[in-house]
This record gives structure tokens, sequence and C-alpha cells, in this order.
């Protein structure tokens, strides 16, 4: 049972959040072969990688379950797709019934189905906030992090505040730069590469902030009232931001409108970022192994496991298993 614990002039917040991933089993052919489709009309170069799903996920709801007591639902957002092992969490009494939620792209963008299929990142985060029933705070997630330490409601929201991590960034440069590629674009017809930094740039700017606070892979809490209340005030933004089917220069970043919406309403508290055990490359292996035992380590990351070797790959999965073991679908540890 959720006890009341924080009190907001806004909303009440109880003490459980809603967490939700964004997931894609890129080895799907159907998806692959409808991607494509799309792809011909466009010239979008499209690195595989993105796409790839290396079983990331089940340690990203394991480490949930292990660390996170303020959970409430855990949301999976997926185009037709359903990760193979997912019941089995509910099957081995790790979680209640229904406490993992698959909720499809059709009911993600209910009102606005008319610009799926859509195979953006940016685009489906800008709709998380139409999930039904999603608490009033939720946490957000790629499929690829975890949590790597025992975490508390406080390390995301005190009061009616949201905490971000990260630091102050002057526009300036960012928008000269955005000035001359929409230049090239429009008049050469030089398509310019979307770009994470800009894009932050950008949320801070569309609410009319001169500076942007620049955030890093982690998870993010992101306030669904204000999120809908802006695109209700600015309907015309939400369907330019919605209608790429594939990363554009011109997108916002989610998570940073919902931050720069805070701070602009004074409802966030600035800190700086903490580090996270992020594996990149094979070359970081055993400084990431290293960084799954150390507490002082709130969250990882695992990037582009499809890339590495079978023992590369193997070294980082043992070391996961260990960590996770209690919390893991059964098949996934006999597969291995």
């Amino acid at each position: 049972m959720a006890v009341t614990l924080l009190m907001s002039t806004d909303l009440n917040m109880q003490q459980s959040l809603d967490i939700v991933i964004a997931w894609v089993d890129g080895q799907d052919v159907e998806l692959q072969q409808k991607r494509q489709s799309y792809l011909r009309d466009t010239d979008v170069k499209i690195e595989n990688t993105r796409y790839a799903s290396n079983n990331e996920i089940y340690y990203n709801i394991a480490s949930i379950l292990k660390y996170v007591p303020y959970a409430r639902h855990i949301y999976i957002v997926t185009d037709q797709q359903k990760p193979q092992w997912i019941d089995e969490f509910e099957q081995q009494g790790l979680v209640i019934k229904d406490q993992i939620r698959i909720i499809d792209h059709q009911v993600l963008f209910a009102g606005y189905q008319n610009y799926l299929p859509t195979f953006n990142s940016l685009s489906i985060e800008m709709m998380l906030w139409n999930i039904p029933d999603i608490s009033p705070y939720f946490l957000y997630l790629n499929d690829d992090f975890f949590f790597n330490s025992p975490s508390a409601l406080e390390d995301f929201i005190v009061n009616d505040q949201i905490k971000i991590y990260g630091h102050w960034s002057s526009s300036t440069a960012l928008k000269i730069k955005f000035k001359w590629r929409d230049w090239l674009n429009k008049t050469l017809n030089k398509t310019p590469k979307a770009k994470y930094t800009m894009a932050q740039m950008l949320s801070a700017d569309v609410v009319g902030l001169n500076r942007y606070f620049e955030i890093h892979h982690r998870p993010h809490v992101l306030v669904q009232s204000r999120l809908a209340a802006f695109f209700k005030a600015h309907p015309q933004l939400l369907i330019e931001q919605i209608s790429p089917r594939f990363r554009s220069f011109y997108q916002l970043l989610p998570v940073g409108l919902s931050n720069h919406l805070c701070i602009q309403n004074h409802k966030a508290i600035l800190l700086p970022d903490v580090d996270i055990a992020y594996l990149k490359n094979a070359d970081g292996i055993d400084n990431f192994n290293q960084a799954l035992q150390q507490t002082d380590i709130p969250y990882g990351c695992v990037q582009s496991l499809d890339q590495f070797t079978a023992d590369q790959r193997q070294q980082v999965i043992d070391a996961l298993n260990a960590k996770f073991k209690n919390y893991l679908p059964q098949s996934l540890l006999d597969q291995e």
C-alpha cells in the first residue's frame, strides 16, 4: 500500500513512482522490413546497433526489483512486440500481477495514431505523458540502463521539486550552429544530423530560457502534468515533434523539456551530475565490472553489446548475472 509522504501544490505525491522503459527488438524481421520500407523515402542512415537488443531489459527490470522499493508499475513501451521472458518475473513471484505492463505504440499515441509507425526514440519519448494512469511523477529509463545500488525516492523528488543532475551550458554557440545548419538544409538540401546536445538546447529555447541545463545518460524523472499542459497549449508543436519517423535535427529532448519547464516554474533542485558504470566498448569491461561492486555508483549503462566478441560479451553477462541472479528470469540464466 502506498503511504502518503509528500504534498504538492499541484498533486498529491505518494511513496511510489511508475517507471517507463522504451524497448525494441531490432532482430524482429517484421520490424526490420517495416523500418526499411520507410527508410527508402529518406536519406536517413541508421546504425543497426541503435535497435539491437541483447537482453539488457531483463537486467534493467531486475535492478528495479532489487534496488527501487518505491517502484509501482513498470511500463515497457513497444511496437507490437514483447520481451520473450518478461512473463517469468510474475511466474517466479518477483512481481505482483500486472506490475509489469506492456504499452503498445497504438496506446501511447492514442489520438495521434496517424503518426505511426515511428522508429524515432524522441517521438516516442515525447508521448510518454500520454500513458493511461501513469503516476504524476515517473521515471524514464532506456532499456540498457540499470540501477547499480539502492535508490530512494528522495534521489529524484523532494516535496514538489524534482532533482536534476547536470550543469548549465551556454546556448549561444549551439544557436549559431543551428541557424547555419538550418540554412544549409533549406538552401542546399544538406540534411543535418540529430544531436543530443542540440535537442537539449532546443528544449530550453522553446520555453524561453537562454541557456540549457545539460544532462547525461541516467534515469530521469518526468512530470506528467507539465508535459500534458504544455502540449495542450502548443498542439502544433507536439505534432511537429512526433511527426518525424526517424530522429530529426529539429526535435527537442523530451526529458529536457520536462526539466526546463520545472526550472522555469521554480520546481527543480539542480545538482552536479553523478558517476555511472558506463560500458561503451570492450576496452572498458574491467572497469565496468569493478564499478558493479561500488555502492557509490548509483546507475549503470551497457551499450552496443552486439558489437563485442562472444568472449567479451560473456564477461559482461556473467558479471550482470552474478549481480542480479535472484531477480532474473530463469530462462535467461539457463541460456547462459
